[in-house]
C-alpha cells in the first residue's frame, strides 16, 4: 500500500521511475525528494530535487521531513545504504504526517493507524 501511495505522488511530481522496494530504489534519495516536493511544497525547494550527490540529497530530505514533524527513524547513511526496514518506517512516518489524500494536502490526525484505516 505504501509503495502504491508513494508511486502515485512521485509520478504526479514528475518522477520517471517506479519504486518497487524500500532499498535499492530509494537509496539515491531522489524518490524521497520528489515525494516531499509533491506532499510539502511549502517546505521543499528545487535544490532538493536538483542535488546530485546522494548523501547530500538524503540530508536535505531528512531536513525537509523534520519540518513535517516526522520522527527520525532513518539517517542519511541508512537511506544511501538502502536499509529496507528503516526506509519503510520513514515512508510510513511521512504517510502518517502528510498522506496527501485531503483536498488541501494536509493529513487528518491519525491516532490509531490500524483502527482508523479499518474504520475509514
Amino acid at each position: 500500500m505504501l509503495l502504491k501511495w508513494m508511486n502515485f505522488h512521485i509520478k504526479k511530481a514528475g518522477y520517471k521511475k517506479t519504486v518497487t522496494n524500500f532499498s535499492t530504489d530509494v537509496k539515491d534519495g531522489e524518490a524521497y525528494a520528489y515525494l516531499l516536493s509533491a506532499l510539502a511544497p511549502e517546505h521543499s525547494s528545487t535544490t532538493l530535487i536538483e542535488t546530485t550527490d546522494p548523501k547530500e540529497r538524503a540530508k536535505k530530505v531528512l531536513e525537509t521531513a523534520e519540518k513535517l514533524d516526522c520522527t527520525r527513524y532513518v539517517t542519511s547513511k541508512d537511506i544511501v545504504e538502502g536499509s529496507a526496514n528503516l526506509n519503510l518506517a520513514f515512508v510510513a512516518e511521512i504517510f502518517q504526517h502528510r498522506n496527501g489524500l485531503s483536498s488541501n494536502n494536509v493529513a487528518p490526525v491519525v491516532e490509531d493507524t490500524p483502527g482508523d484505516v479499518r474504520t475509514g
